[in-house]
């Protein structure tokens, strides 16, 4: 809803002049939402900025194969693309559980968050919180506002997207994560999305692992389960695209656009054994 002038009618009919109405409200409301936006591009840079420092070498080498299902290791790390690696570090932060039992996530927390300001502490707190890295249907979209349905659980989200749906039709996969940033829901980093094609038997092997993990686990949740196992959801991409011909990894590719090393990937030889 486009905001009315200073001297149009305040749109809750209230019937005196927006000026005099809810102009001042709103502008708080948006100096706000500005101030959480700016805390949450500074959370995901120095989330990523932590996740690199020398005492998760270990943890790191061990990540990636798993998660890249071997085509990256510590060996070659610094050939991941920048999306390969912001989608990496976004699930070794999130999802992973650490050498000590712990996630990522929860020992940024613990550490960092006396040193943030009160709007960081805010969006830390929250992402804190955030649910596992999984799949969503688009269901519909206008403009940058996103309409997704869980893979899984068919739960619902309107999500806010700057670019737009991009390659995405209606009726396929984006694997991401949802985090709260204001008022509205984002995608964390930068997202992977399954084509029609590419869909496949995924949600069997979903449900096959559950019941695997619920047999020993019978407890846990869905959730729970998910940060488990949310890289058997990249592993069935990567088979997928190897399927159709694609080089399943940006190191396979021999046209790949990035032909040096990616900022973020860089340092990370430091990290090899």
């Amino acid at each position: 809803m486009s905001k009315p002038g200073r001297n149009d009618p305040c749109y809750c009919g209230s019937g005196l002049k927006y000026k005099k109405c809810h102009m001042k409200e709103d502008q708080e409301a948006e100096k706000e939402r500005s101030h959480i936006q700016r805390a949450a591009g500074f959370i995901r840079r120095d989330l990523l900025k932590f996740a690199r420092d020398e005492r998760f070498a270990e943890d790191f080498a061990t990540a990636l194969p798993i998660y890249w299902n071997e085509y990256y290791d510590a060996a070659n790390a610094e050939q991941m693309s920048q999306a390969e690696a912001l989608r990496f570090f976004d699930w070794f932060v999130f999802d992973y559980t650490l050498a000590d039992g712990r996630r990522l996530i929860e020992l940024y927390a613990e550490e960092q968050m006396t040193d943030l300001s009160s709007h960081q502490q805010q969006v830390a707190a929250d992402w804190l919180n955030a649910g596992p890295a999984t799949l969503y249907e688009l269901i519909a979209y206008e403009g940058q506002k996103l309409q997704l349905r869980d893979y899984f659980t068919d739960e619902t989200f309107e999500v806010y997207e700057g670019g737009g749906r991009g390659n995405v039709e209606v009726g396929e996969l984006i694997l991401t994560r949802l985090v709260s940033v204001a008022d509205r829901l984002e995608f964390s980093t930068t997202s992977a999305y399954l084509p029609h094609a590419e869909i496949t038997d995924v949600k069997e092997k979903i449900e096959a692992a559950k019941e695997a993990y619920l047999a020993e686990q019978p407890d846990a949740s869905h959730a729970e389960f998910m940060y488990k196992h949310s890289h058997l959801l990249v592993r069935h991409a990567l088979l997928e695209a190897k399927n159709q011909g694609r080089p399943p990894v940006a190191r396979l590719d021999a046209d790949r656009s990035d032909k040096k090393t990616q900022k973020i990937a860089q340092g990370m030889a430091r990290f090899k054994r």
